[in-house]
């Protein structure tokens, strides 16, 4: 794990340093001759404002770092001898100097210094008149204004057509001050509406991070875009110098909260030590303000940038590769622009002169808002897979509802009809099977009518009451036949014959039903029946398990295959035939003189 680390920090480490030695190598901003222009590079650093004497010094230049609470003025003069003045409008382009000046042009004030407005990050173009520079020698007298522990910065200028050098100055403005102004608009929209997003969902702590490090970020382009300086001349520079350790506090802040970390141990340390500097700062002398605030924000936001970025590629396995593709790039950019600005300050006399720092805010919360758009669009896509899982499972929900409801009625229908059933068997019973019974019981009482008469009712009474027993017992095949059984007992004693019943198993039908329990039932009966009346035998066998329905005999027998026997109405074979079909079973009998088998095969 520590080896990992270690190669991280190295890794990261040499990254960033290709980065910065890339941007270095650009030179943004380099001070380049223009055409048809006089680049002024030398001028008289003079010892009062009269300029009576001097010594010349090349520019760049930077003075002395002096620690001084009040304010300092440098004078200067830059003779510009046998130059041609154009014909048009003639001006001088300042593209750097820190903080502001009072230009003359052969003695006549042109442009009085702007304080507390400073010219740190603005180019300065100043107009000249036609006759000022109606001779071939041009005096251009400069008094350079600002606090001698920031240090006063001159660097070359030219003198030249206006609108040769009005381009330069625009384009330099544009990309200095101008984007500086734009990118604190949009940092101040983005400030208020992630506050107000945080504000509807309190537990998203990243959008209140995001929203306070875009705000604090506008402190640092307020310096950028407008240069002021407050009266209050410390407070104002403690906000500026180390707004960027506070805007890298609340970055980190959203990172981890991000990320998921539960650890706010760096985070601390990091609010802290800000806290602890300010109050250093706050205690030392009013001439020390610039130089220790500008070290702190370097000893507090380098460790913290550097830090952040250790943890997010440490950590790209917590963010897609996408999201990770965006932010770390970002993030780099930021870091080595922040080392860039820290070069530039903390630089005596530096060669490169276009500030980058201001694009910093903008690329990063630029960054951080993608993330948070990228979580939103990802919870937007699980939510249409949410909504479309819970379509889903509302359409089987509903198919189940649906195929509940039809069992529901199919059961409701079968209740009813079961009640139907119920009432025609309660309607037989108690009307035909009561007429049978009293019909039979006065017969014998009385000894009234012959015997064919009496035996046809019990016949009709046994028919009648094996029609109830398959409406009745029709789920349970073993019942219906044990019903069976108990009502033919009586008959086939009074033939000699005796039952032997072999319950094995319970039948299965493939259409089980009313219809079916009575089709089984009438080849069944028809069976003994056939063996009551032409077998002459003194044993009936039924024999029943899952697959099989055998019912065998101890008779005579008879030919089964014999044409005469299986047309004769009074066997009934065509008709147990016919039913077997309806059950879906397979009938066959075999005979001998030893006895019959009749059976029917469900497998």
């Amino acid at each position: 794990m520590i080896r990992w680390s270690v190669v991280a920090f190295v890794g990261v480490g040499l990254w960033t340093a290709v980065l910065l030695a890339i941007l270095f190598a650009l030179n943004i901003g380099q001070i380049r001759d223009i055409p048809g222009a006089v680049k002024v590079q030398q001028v008289m650093l003079c010892d009062g404002p009269a300029c009576a004497s001097g010594d010349m010094v090349d520019l760049p230049f930077s003075s002395p770092i002096r620690f001084d609470p009040e304010p300092t003025t440098l004078h200067m003069r830059a003779t510009l001898e046998h130059v041609t003045p154009a014909e048009g409008v003639n001006a001088v382009y300042f593209p750097k100097l820190a903080d502001n000046v009072d230009v003359r042009v052969n003695g006549q004030l042109l442009h009085p210094n702007t304080l507390p407005y400073r010219l740190w990050n603005t180019p300065l173009l100043v107009t000249l008149p036609g006759p000022l520079v109606a001779t071939r020698e041009v005096q251009i007298e400069l008094a350079l204004h600002g606090m001698p522990s920031e240090g006063l910065d001159l660097h070359p200028f030219f003198f030249g057509p206006k609108d040769i050098l009005q381009p330069y100055q625009a384009s330099r403005s544009f990309f200095g001050q101008g984007l500086a102004r734009f990118a604190l608009g949009l940092m101040c929209i983005l400030a208020v509406a992630l506050l107000v997003v945080w504000m509807f969902r309190r537990k998203d702590h990243e959008y209140l991070w995001l929203g306070l490090s875009c705000a604090t970020a506008m402190i640092t382009l307020v310096h950028f875009g407008y240069g002021v300086a407050s009266e209050e001349y410390r407070i104002w520079t403690i906000s500026w110098t180390l707004s960027p350790a506070l805007y890298t506090l609340f970055l980190l802040k959203f990172l981890f909260r991000f990320l998921g970390f539960t650890s706010r141990l760096p985070e601390q340390i990091h609010a802290v030590t800000l806290i602890l500097y300010v109050s250093l700062i706050l205690l030392l002398p009013l001439e020390y303000t610039f130089a220790v605030s500008l070290w702190g924000n370097v000893l507090i936001t380098v460790p913290a940038a550097y830090f952040g970025l250790l943890v997010v590629w440490s950590n790209r396995h917590l963010m897609t590769r996408r999201d990770f593709g965006v932010f770390f790039p970002c993030l780099n950019i930021g870091t080595i622009m922040g080392a860039y600005e820290l070069y530039m300050m903390l630089h005596e006399a530096p060669v490169r002169t276009m500030h980058l720092f201001h694009f910093m805010p903008l690329v990063m919360s630029l960054a951080g808002i993608w993330l948070i758009l990228s979580r939103l669009i990802q919870s937007l896509k699980d939510y249409e897979d949410l909504t479309a899982s819970l379509n889903n499972r509302i359409i089987e929900k509903s198919e189940e509802l649906e195929a509940s409801f039809a069992e529901l009625a199919e059961i409701r229908q079968r209740e009813a009809i079961a009640a139907e059933r119920g009432r025609i068997m309660l309607d037989l019973h108690d009307g035909i099977g009561g007429q049978l019974v009293s019909t039979l019981s006065y017969m014998r009482r009385n000894d009234v009518g012959d015997d064919k008469c009496r035996l046809a009712l019990e016949d009709a009474l046994r028919d009648l009451a094996l029609m109830l027993d398959s409406m009745e017992n029709h789920d349970s095949l073993v019942t219906l036949l044990g019903m069976l059984r108990t009502r033919l007992e009586g008959l086939l004693s009074e033939n000699g014959i005796e039952f032997d019943w072999q319950v094995q198993g319970e039948p299965q039908l493939r259409n089980s039903g009313p219809s079916q329990a009575l089709n089984l039932s009438r080849i069944v009966q028809e069976a003994i029946t056939n063996v009551i009346k032409h077998a002459q035998a003194d044993t009936i066998t039924i024999y029943v398990d899952e697959n099989r329905i055998r019912i065998s005999d101890n008779g005579v027998g008879f030919v089964a295959d014999d044409p005469g026997i299986a047309e004769n109405p009074s066997h009934g074979l065509a008709n147990m035939k016919r039913r077997s079909q309806l059950l879906g079973a397979r009938f066959s009998i075999s005979s001998s003189p030893k006895g019959t088998d009749v059976m029917l095969d469900f497998a």
